[in-house]
């Protein structure tokens, strides 16, 4: 068990887990929905794949992940 416990931690330093996409939600948390727009008009632009999700937290929007945004 010893052994399975330093591998997955000598692992786990090793290895950086990034994230794949960003979700700008446009629900009550979001104040300022022109910056969602915003971003996601940029991304656009920038040739960014993004997706509008109409149903999900109030149209959210959905792109990949870019070190710019």
């Amino acid at each position: 068990m010893k052994k399975i416990i330093i591998i997955l931690i000598f692992t786990a330093t090793f290895f950086q887990l990034k994230a794949a996409w960003i979700l700008i939600p446009i629900d009550d948390s979001q104040t300022d929905h022109l910056k969602a727009y915003g971003i996601t008009y940029w991304t656009l632009q920038n040739e960014v794949e993004s997706w509008w999700l109409l149903n999900y937290r109030g149209g959210s929007f959905l792109t990949f992940f870019a070190t710019e945004i």
